[in-house]
């Protein structure tokens, strides 16, 4: 069982990672199509001038967007959402374990984070799922819109870094902890295109893609 955890699940994982973040994309243009029209909501000359603009200018433009809206409506949830997301992508890639793994296996390694600090990135991302648990359950416009899929989603990052946590720190049984942080580790990969991580992708597609507001350019495409 552990061999097949630490072996070919992990290229299933892979796979069916990839093939479901290319199917997701493929749906994207074929959902969305291609237009000229171009618009802006709360800057009527920002279309005449965003193409005219770096891309160092357009992301302070949207920066400005972006304190003005979302940040000044929920600005201690934003806060902790940007944080969360942060540590998510970057912990997995630079914590020294992994590239360990990465080493033996490929014979290359990406740089490490001091240890001490993805411990303590590791606890900052617990207690942002924390928080994200707390504030679903607490408030009654979140629950209204939370499905079992949402909460069993959060368990699935919480479980995954809270098991690496606790087999670095060789607390209870280390193998059973590994075990479960490599399989918890697996499955978040395969569930990222097909439940509301795949936002980690599209996020990107909305930006730079998308016509609306906060666009990091003039847009191309529509739903």
């Amino acid at each position: 069982m552990v061999a097949h955890i630490r072996g070919p699940m992990v290229w299933i994982a892979l796979i069916v990672f990839v093939l479901g973040t290319a199917t997701q994309i493929l749906q994207f243009f074929w959902l969305s199509r291609k237009t000229a029209r171009s618009f802006a909501v709360f800057d009527p000359d920002r279309e005449n001038r965003v193409g005219k603009l770096s891309l160092h200018q357009r992301i302070s433009d949207m920066a400005h967007y972006f304190r003005k809206t979302v940040f000044v409506t929920y600005p201690l949830t934003m806060t902790v959402s940007t944080v969360f997301h942060v540590c998510l992508i970057l912990l997995p890639l630079f914590v020294l374990g992994h590239n360990e793994l990465i080493a033996l296996s490929l014979g290359h390694r990406l740089p490490s984070f001091p240890e001490r600090l993805s411990d303590g990135l590791t606890l900052v991302v617990l207690l942002c799922c924390s928080y994200f648990f707390i504030r679903r359950v607490v408030l009654a416009r979140m629950r209204a819109i939370s499905s079992l899929a949402d909460y069993l989603v959060l368990a699935l990052v919480g479980v995954s870094f809270l098991s690496g946590y606790l087999a670095y720190h060789q607390i209870f049984d280390y193998q059973s902890t590994i075990t479960i942080h490599m399989l918890s580790g697996e499955l978040m990969l395969m569930a990222i295109p097909f439940t509301k991580m795949t936002h980690m992708t599209f996020f990107f597609f909305n930006r730079f893609m998308v016509i609306h507001e906060h666009t990091l350019g003039r847009g191309e495409r529509v739903w």
